[in-house]
Protein backbone atom coordinates (compact mmCIF):
# COMPACT_ATOMS: atom_id res chain seq x y z
CA UNK A 1 0.00 0.00 0.00
CA UNK A 2 1.13 3.51 -0.57
CA UNK A 3 1.59 6.17 1.96
CA UNK A 4 -0.68 9.24 1.28
CA UNK A 5 0.87 12.44 0.61
CA UNK A 6 0.61 13.56 4.58
CA UNK A 7 3.51 11.55 4.96
CA UNK A 8 6.14 13.56 4.09
CA UNK A 9 9.42 15.24 5.47
CA UNK A 10 7.07 18.09 6.94
CA UNK A 11 6.23 17.89 10.78
CA UNK A 12 2.40 18.41 10.44
CA UNK A 13 2.18 15.74 8.03
CA UNK A 14 4.77 13.33 9.82
CA UNK A 15 2.06 13.97 12.77
CA UNK A 16 -0.58 12.84 10.53
CA UNK A 17 1.22 10.23 9.69
CA UNK A 18 1.93 8.49 13.35
CA UNK A 19 -1.48 8.41 13.44
CA UNK A 20 -2.88 7.41 10.63
CA UNK A 21 -0.33 4.62 9.75
CA UNK A 22 -1.08 2.90 12.76
CA UNK A 23 -5.11 3.05 12.51
CA UNK A 24 -4.93 2.45 8.77
CA UNK A 25 -2.20 -0.05 8.58
CA UNK A 26 -2.58 -1.36 11.95
CA UNK A 27 -6.22 -1.46 12.35
CA UNK A 28 -6.93 -3.00 8.68
CA UNK A 29 -4.70 -5.52 10.16
CA UNK A 30 -5.79 -9.57 9.65
CA UNK A 31 -3.09 -11.43 8.19
CA UNK A 32 -1.94 -14.03 5.71
CA UNK A 33 1.87 -15.00 4.17
CA UNK A 34 4.92 -13.26 4.61
CA UNK A 35 5.21 -12.73 1.00
CA UNK A 36 8.68 -10.52 -0.81
CA UNK A 37 9.37 -8.90 1.91
CA UNK A 38 12.74 -7.21 1.58
CA UNK A 39 15.71 -8.17 3.47
CA UNK A 40 16.50 -6.85 6.45
CA UNK A 41 19.11 -3.84 6.14
CA UNK A 42 21.82 -5.27 8.28
CA UNK A 43 22.04 -8.55 10.61
CA UNK A 44 19.45 -8.80 13.43
CA UNK A 45 20.20 -11.35 16.33
CA UNK A 46 17.52 -12.76 18.49
CA UNK A 47 16.02 -15.76 20.03
CA UNK A 48 13.14 -16.07 16.82
CA UNK A 49 15.29 -15.86 13.72
CA UNK A 50 14.20 -19.02 12.74
CA UNK A 51 10.82 -18.40 10.11
CA UNK A 52 7.90 -19.51 12.14
CA UNK A 53 5.89 -22.43 9.69
CA UNK A 54 2.68 -20.37 8.45
CA UNK A 55 -0.25 -20.68 10.78
CA UNK A 56 -3.16 -23.31 9.88
CA UNK A 57 -5.81 -21.25 9.16
CA UNK A 58 -8.44 -19.54 7.40
CA UNK A 59 -6.76 -16.70 4.99
CA UNK A 60 -8.51 -13.28 5.62
CA UNK A 61 -8.65 -10.97 3.04
CA UNK A 62 -9.37 -7.00 3.60
CA UNK A 63 -9.29 -4.27 1.14
CA UNK A 64 -9.61 -0.41 1.61
CA UNK A 65 -9.31 3.03 0.17
CA UNK A 66 -8.47 6.13 1.38
CA UNK A 67 -10.29 9.49 0.15
CA UNK A 68 -9.90 12.84 0.76
CA UNK A 69 -12.26 15.60 -0.49
CA UNK A 70 -13.79 12.68 -2.19
CA UNK A 71 -10.64 11.75 -4.41
CA UNK A 72 -9.38 8.53 -3.86
CA UNK A 73 -6.01 8.90 -2.45
CA UNK A 74 -4.39 5.45 -1.77
CA UNK A 75 -5.51 1.90 -1.04
CA UNK A 76 -4.63 -0.79 1.02
CA UNK A 77 -4.39 -4.38 1.56
CA UNK A 78 -4.56 -6.57 4.46
CA UNK A 79 -3.87 -10.41 4.50
CA UNK A 80 -4.11 -12.42 7.74
CA UNK A 81 -3.81 -16.01 8.76
CA UNK A 82 -4.88 -16.51 12.32
CA UNK A 83 -4.99 -20.00 13.55
CA UNK A 84 -5.28 -20.82 17.51
CA UNK A 85 -1.87 -20.53 18.09
CA UNK A 86 -0.10 -18.16 15.96
CA UNK A 87 -1.10 -15.41 13.58
CA UNK A 88 0.78 -13.60 10.33
CA UNK A 89 -0.36 -10.35 9.10
CA UNK A 90 1.08 -8.68 5.74
CA UNK A 91 -0.32 -5.14 4.32
CA UNK A 92 0.74 -3.63 1.18
CA UNK A 93 -0.35 0.13 1.08
CA UNK A 94 0.05 2.29 -1.86
CA UNK A 95 -0.83 5.93 -3.14
CA UNK A 96 -3.30 7.18 -5.55
CA UNK A 97 -4.58 9.20 -7.97
CA UNK A 98 -3.25 13.23 -6.82
CA UNK A 99 -1.30 11.26 -3.70
CA UNK A 100 0.24 9.29 -6.07
CA UNK A 101 1.80 12.76 -8.09
CA UNK A 102 2.69 14.12 -4.47
CA UNK A 103 4.52 11.06 -2.76
CA UNK A 104 4.71 8.30 -5.36
CA UNK A 105 4.93 6.12 -2.39
CA UNK A 106 4.53 2.22 -1.61
CA UNK A 107 4.69 0.44 1.72
CA UNK A 108 4.79 -3.15 2.90
CA UNK A 109 4.57 -4.45 6.80
CA UNK A 110 4.61 -8.02 8.33
CA UNK A 111 4.27 -9.14 11.32
CA UNK A 112 4.24 -12.86 12.93
CA UNK A 113 3.94 -14.11 16.71
CA UNK A 114 1.68 -16.52 18.94
CA UNK A 115 -1.66 -16.37 20.47
CA UNK A 116 -1.64 -16.93 24.13
CA UNK A 117 -4.03 -16.81 27.26
CA UNK A 118 -2.56 -13.12 28.26
CA UNK A 119 -2.97 -12.55 24.08
CA UNK A 120 -0.91 -11.65 21.01
CA UNK A 121 2.54 -12.26 21.46
CA UNK A 122 4.94 -11.14 18.68
CA UNK A 123 8.10 -12.32 17.37
CA UNK A 124 9.27 -10.19 14.37
CA UNK A 125 7.77 -7.45 13.09
CA UNK A 126 9.32 -5.78 9.25
CA UNK A 127 8.77 -2.73 7.35
CA UNK A 128 9.75 -1.07 3.78
CA UNK A 129 8.56 1.62 2.06
CA UNK A 130 9.82 3.28 -1.26
CA UNK A 131 8.40 7.41 -2.18
CA UNK A 132 9.81 10.22 -3.21
CA UNK A 133 11.02 11.11 -0.23
CA UNK A 134 13.46 8.38 0.18
CA UNK A 135 13.00 4.67 0.76
CA UNK A 136 13.40 3.14 4.71
CA UNK A 137 13.49 -0.22 5.61
CA UNK A 138 13.17 -1.67 9.75
CA UNK A 139 13.15 -5.13 11.39
CA UNK A 140 12.77 -5.94 14.65
CA UNK A 141 12.60 -9.29 16.63
CA UNK A 142 11.92 -10.20 20.31
CA UNK A 143 14.75 -11.15 22.14
CA UNK A 144 15.06 -13.31 25.42
CA UNK A 145 14.66 -10.23 27.28
CA UNK A 146 11.27 -9.04 26.93
CA UNK A 147 12.34 -6.36 24.00
CA UNK A 148 13.58 -6.36 20.43
CA UNK A 149 16.72 -6.29 18.74
CA UNK A 150 16.10 -3.69 15.94
CA UNK A 151 17.51 -2.72 12.50
CA UNK A 152 17.15 -0.24 10.45
CA UNK A 153 17.86 2.36 7.18
CA UNK A 154 18.17 5.09 7.93
CA UNK A 155 19.69 4.30 11.45
CA UNK A 156 17.62 5.11 14.57
CA UNK A 157 17.84 9.09 15.38
CA UNK A 158 19.46 9.52 18.93
CA UNK A 159 16.07 9.95 20.75
CA UNK A 160 14.68 6.83 19.21
CA UNK A 161 17.56 4.91 20.44
CA UNK A 162 17.49 5.84 23.56
CA UNK A 163 13.93 4.97 23.96
CA UNK A 164 14.86 1.39 23.10
CA UNK A 165 17.42 1.23 25.25
CA UNK A 166 15.45 2.70 27.98
CA UNK A 167 12.90 -0.49 28.92
CA UNK A 168 10.29 1.27 27.82
CA UNK A 169 9.45 -0.97 24.75
CA UNK A 170 9.02 -4.15 27.15
CA UNK A 171 5.63 -5.39 26.90
CA UNK A 172 4.70 -4.06 23.92
CA UNK A 173 3.63 -5.22 20.37
CA UNK A 174 4.26 -4.22 17.06
CA UNK A 175 1.48 -2.08 14.89
CA UNK A 176 -0.09 -5.01 13.22
CA UNK A 177 0.06 -7.09 16.14
CA UNK A 178 -2.15 -3.97 17.97
CA UNK A 179 -5.04 -4.77 15.48
CA UNK A 180 -5.74 -7.85 17.06
CA UNK A 181 -6.50 -6.73 20.63
CA UNK A 182 -10.07 -5.09 19.03
CA UNK A 183 -10.55 -6.99 16.56
CA UNK A 184 -10.39 -10.23 18.35
CA UNK A 185 -12.41 -8.75 21.29
CA UNK A 186 -16.06 -9.62 21.92
CA UNK A 187 -18.14 -6.72 20.98
CA UNK A 188 -19.47 -5.73 24.33
CA UNK A 189 -15.74 -5.08 25.14
CA UNK A 190 -14.58 -2.90 22.10
CA UNK A 191 -13.07 0.11 22.37
CA UNK A 192 -12.18 -0.38 26.15
CA UNK A 193 -8.45 -0.75 25.88
CA UNK A 194 -5.02 0.85 26.11
CA UNK A 195 -2.69 -1.04 23.65
CA UNK A 196 1.10 -0.11 24.26
CA UNK A 197 3.17 -0.23 20.89
CA UNK A 198 6.66 0.34 19.55
CA UNK A 199 6.90 0.67 15.48
CA UNK A 200 11.10 0.17 16.18
CA UNK A 201 11.61 3.85 16.73
CA UNK A 202 8.80 5.36 18.61
CA UNK A 203 6.83 3.89 22.03
CA UNK A 204 3.04 4.91 22.40
CA UNK A 205 -0.11 3.64 23.60
CA UNK A 206 -3.53 3.55 21.35
CA UNK A 207 -6.16 4.55 24.11
CA UNK A 208 -9.76 3.67 22.56
CA UNK A 209 -12.59 4.99 23.96
CA UNK A 210 -16.34 3.75 23.16
CA UNK A 211 -18.34 6.49 21.81
CA UNK A 212 -22.04 5.05 20.94
CA UNK A 213 -23.14 3.16 17.87
CA UNK A 214 -24.36 4.62 14.74
CA UNK A 215 -26.23 3.00 11.20
CA UNK A 216 -24.12 3.79 8.31
CA UNK A 217 -25.59 4.32 4.69
CA UNK A 218 -24.26 2.86 1.68
CA UNK A 219 -22.42 5.36 -0.56
CA UNK A 220 -19.93 5.08 -3.73
CA UNK A 221 -16.92 5.09 -1.42
CA UNK A 222 -18.83 2.66 0.91
CA UNK A 223 -19.43 -0.32 0.46
CA UNK A 224 -20.85 -0.92 4.13
CA UNK A 225 -24.09 -0.33 5.59
CA UNK A 226 -25.73 -1.46 8.87
CA UNK A 227 -25.15 -0.59 12.68
CA UNK A 228 -21.78 0.03 14.17
CA UNK A 229 -20.17 0.47 16.93
CA UNK A 230 -18.41 3.46 17.34
CA UNK A 231 -14.83 4.33 19.30
CA UNK A 232 -12.32 7.09 19.41
CA UNK A 233 -8.55 6.25 19.42
CA UNK A 234 -6.08 8.43 20.43
CA UNK A 235 -2.42 8.81 19.80
CA UNK A 236 -0.75 8.95 23.04
CA UNK A 237 3.32 9.26 23.04
CA UNK A 238 5.83 8.09 25.31
CA UNK A 239 9.09 7.67 23.93
CA UNK A 240 11.26 8.57 20.71
CA UNK A 241 9.38 11.26 19.70
CA UNK A 242 11.13 14.09 18.19
CA UNK A 243 11.52 17.40 20.10
CA UNK A 244 10.37 18.83 16.79
CA UNK A 245 7.18 16.63 17.17
CA UNK A 246 6.45 17.51 20.23
CA UNK A 247 5.93 21.18 19.88
CA UNK A 248 3.98 20.89 16.99
CA UNK A 249 1.97 18.46 18.42
CA UNK A 250 1.94 21.16 21.62
CA UNK A 251 0.53 23.61 19.25
CA UNK A 252 -1.62 21.89 17.40
CA UNK A 253 -2.83 18.73 18.81
CA UNK A 254 -4.01 15.64 17.05
CA UNK A 255 -7.51 14.99 17.42
CA UNK A 256 -8.23 11.22 18.04
CA UNK A 257 -9.67 9.28 15.10
CA UNK A 258 -12.95 7.76 14.89
CA UNK A 259 -13.79 4.06 14.25
CA UNK A 260 -16.82 2.66 12.85
CA UNK A 261 -16.39 -1.30 13.77
CA UNK A 262 -19.01 -3.84 12.71
CA UNK A 263 -18.56 -7.63 14.09
CA UNK A 264 -18.30 -10.40 11.15
CA UNK A 265 -18.92 -14.18 11.37
CA UNK A 266 -15.50 -15.95 11.71
CA UNK A 267 -14.28 -19.36 9.51
CA UNK A 268 -16.92 -21.93 10.66
CA UNK A 269 -19.12 -19.55 12.58
CA UNK A 270 -17.02 -18.70 15.25
CA UNK A 271 -16.29 -15.54 17.29
CA UNK A 272 -17.52 -12.76 15.29
CA UNK A 273 -14.47 -10.86 13.91
CA UNK A 274 -14.89 -6.81 14.61
CA UNK A 275 -13.13 -4.43 11.71
CA UNK A 276 -13.03 -1.41 11.38
CA UNK A 277 -15.42 -0.61 8.24
CA UNK A 278 -14.67 3.08 8.27
CA UNK A 279 -11.97 5.51 9.81
CA UNK A 280 -11.92 9.39 9.76
CA UNK A 281 -8.25 11.27 10.45
CA UNK A 282 -7.27 14.51 9.90
CA UNK A 283 -4.44 15.18 7.68
CA UNK A 284 -2.41 18.56 6.41
CA UNK A 285 -5.08 18.23 3.50
CA UNK A 286 -8.28 18.11 5.91
CA UNK A 287 -10.41 15.12 6.47
CA UNK A 288 -9.68 12.18 5.18
CA UNK A 289 -12.17 8.64 5.43
CA UNK A 290 -11.15 5.32 5.12
CA UNK A 291 -13.40 2.55 3.51
CA UNK A 292 -13.48 -1.12 3.97
CA UNK A 293 -14.73 -1.85 0.37
CA UNK A 294 -13.92 -5.86 0.37
CA UNK A 295 -13.61 -8.68 3.68
CA UNK A 296 -13.26 -12.75 2.60
CA UNK A 297 -11.67 -15.75 4.31
CA UNK A 298 -10.45 -18.31 2.04
CA UNK A 299 -12.37 -16.55 -1.12
CA UNK A 300 -15.39 -16.59 0.48
CA UNK A 301 -17.33 -13.14 1.54
CA UNK A 302 -17.40 -12.69 4.60
CA UNK A 303 -20.93 -13.34 6.48
CA UNK A 304 -22.30 -9.78 6.50
CA UNK A 305 -25.92 -9.12 4.76
CA UNK A 306 -24.19 -5.29 4.57
CA UNK A 307 -21.50 -6.00 2.13
CA UNK A 308 -23.20 -7.81 -0.55
CA UNK A 309 -22.78 -5.41 -2.88
CA UNK A 310 -18.68 -6.27 -2.57
CA UNK A 311 -16.56 -4.84 -5.33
Amino acid sequence: MRAVPACSSNISARNACALALTAFVGFAALPQSAAAMPAPVTETRGTNEAERPQPDGPTIRLTYEFYGAGLLLGTLETTAVISDTDYNITTRAATAGLADSIADAELESNAVGRLTEDGPAPERFRTASDSRFGARALEMVRNGEGTFDVSAEPALEPQQAAALRSGLAIGTVDPLTASLYSSLRPADRACSERVKVFDGRRVFALDFKRTGAEALSASNQAVYEGETITCDLKYVPLAGQSREWKLQEARDPSPPIKLWMAPFKGAGGKQDILLPVRLQLRTPFGSALVHLTKADISGEPMMQASMSHNR
